[in-house]
């Protein structure tokens, strides 16, 4: 029990370095391609399998580079986007991201499995911030809403899939608390990618 309390406190504390890190980054400028914030790409998150040993910390590990990812895509796309749909899903998606990050260190303090994990980008996370970092009006408006629009399809299905098999209970609560704001971002990015389609054929 001591060591699992040890290796919890060492996560919580790298959890909120990079999230200290990552929002000095979204105060400046986003990652150039080829160093983002913690590495883009998206092997969109897979469902976790809640019987499985380690299934709450695979959980968290997923949900937090989905989650570190939709926040550093919206950064982008706010940031260059003159669309007022695509403007709106990514806002939503930033503002329920930063929330999102306290609510998984208040998930991780409270769980009872081990939570030291790696914190660091997949290749597919990396490049796929890299290619939105390199697109420009138009293009990074469709590029944004269809990229962003995968991640929170599959980590919806994740959250719905753990919130209903798992068994640690302070991961079990913070999947089934944030799963409503993932379907109101399917829903923004939906509307945004709606939008962006009738405009480009015009």
């Amino acid at each position: 029990m001591k060591r699992n309390f040890i290796y919890k406190i060492t996560t919580v504390l790298a959890v909120l370095t990079a999230v200290t890190a990552l929002s000095a980054t979204a105060q400046t400028t986003p990652a150039v391609p080829g160093t983002p914030p913690a590495n883009a790409t998206i092997a969109a998150p897979a469902t976790a399998d809640a019987a499985a040993p380690n299934a709450a910390k695979d959980f968290i590990q997923q949900a937090f580079l989905a989650n570190e990812f939709g926040i550093a895509a919206s950064q982008v796309a706010l940031k260059q986007t003159k669309d007022a749909e695509t403007k709106a899903a990514a806002k939503q998606v930033l503002d329920d991201g930063l929330k999102v990050r306290q609510d998984m260190i208040v998930a991780i303090q409270g769980s009872t499995s081990d939570m030291h994990f790696d914190q660091n980008w997949t290749d597919e996370y990396k490049q796929k911030l890299a290619d939105l970092q390199s697109v420009t009006g138009k293009a990074l408006d469709q590029k944004y809403v269809a990229v962003q629009s995968e991640v929170t399809g599959k980590t919806k299905t994740l959250f719905s899939d753990y919130a209903q098999t798992a068994t640690d209970a302070a991961t079990k609560t913070f999947a089934a608390n944030t799963l409503p704001k993932l379907q109101a971002e399917s829903a923004k990015l939906d509307a945004a990618g709606g939008a962006s389609t009738t405009t480009g054929t015009r």
